[in-house]
């Protein structure tokens, strides 16, 4: 049961909870946060984190955060593997780490387990892409978002729902073979297809390349937030 996983379950306020979970073999930290309106009666959609490769913890995952929880969203968001509060093993799995994060983000009070988006950046993509069957066997998501996609026309088949693609313009990665090309090859193989933006003025990590402050690419987080409310069109009137 899920519940054997949680070490410790704490509540920060009524909009945001602080979780410890076991991976594989270590100790994880992560936290879920609601919008501040009343919950639907069937839940809040789920927006749930998928990180990218390297140091990076769920901190610099907020503004996805944010742009999550201003559609409506709830947002799960952890520390991988020896970052932030979460343990550090060199045994184990990082994948079975995100199969187990993901499992306890749909246990979580007041959420919609069939209205599930996995938002994958980087590296995270690639995960998904090897994993999505660990994933689905938990709960297919209803969409996923592939940040800075490292998913070319044949991997990208993998994923099995309604996908959006969002790269940079300056990633060293070719949006042609990233985007373009992996969203037209979705879009032949699955009736619910896939989106692509190409950001301008974005680098590998959606940063702006414009600018001396490094921050997520406001278009970026645009094209996000739009296509989760057309996902979930009721989410506009509330």
């Amino acid at each position: 049961m899920t519940a054997n996983y949680i070490v410790q379950d704490n509540v920060v306020d009524e909009h945001s909870r602080d979780l410890i979970f076991a991976g594989d073999g270590v100790r994880l930290a992560g936290q879920v946060d609601y919008p501040q309106r009343p919950a639907p009666t069937d839940g809040f959609p789920l927006l749930f984190i998928l990180h990218h490769a390297g140091c990076d913890s769920r901190s610099w995952y907020k503004p996805f955060a944010e742009m999550g929880l201003k559609t409506g969203f709830a947002v799960f968001r952890w520390d991988k593997r020896g970052t932030g509060r979460s343990g550090a093993s060199g045994q184990g799995s990082t994948s079975q780490d995100a199969v187990n994060a993901y499992e306890i983000a749909l246990e979580q009070p007041f959420i919609n387990r069939r209205r599930v988006v996995i938002l994958a950046q980087g590296a995270g993509t690639g995960l998904l892409g090897s994993s999505f069957g660990l994933f689905a066997r938990l709960q297919n998501p209803y969409g996923v978002i592939l940040a800075s996609n490292m998913l070319d026309a044949d991997d990208i088949l993998a994923i099995d729902t309604r996908t959006l693609i969002v790269v940079g313009e300056n990633d060293w990665n070719p949006s042609e073979q990233y985007a373009a090309a992996a969203s037209t090859a979705h879009q032949k193989a699955y009736e619910h297809g896939a989106a692509a933006h190409v950001i301008k003025n974005a680098d590998r990590k959606l940063l702006q390349t414009n600018t001396e402050s490094s921050t997520i690419h406001p278009q970026a987080l645009s094209a996000m937030s739009d296509w989760l409310q057309e996902l979930c069109p009721t989410l506009k009137s509330i």
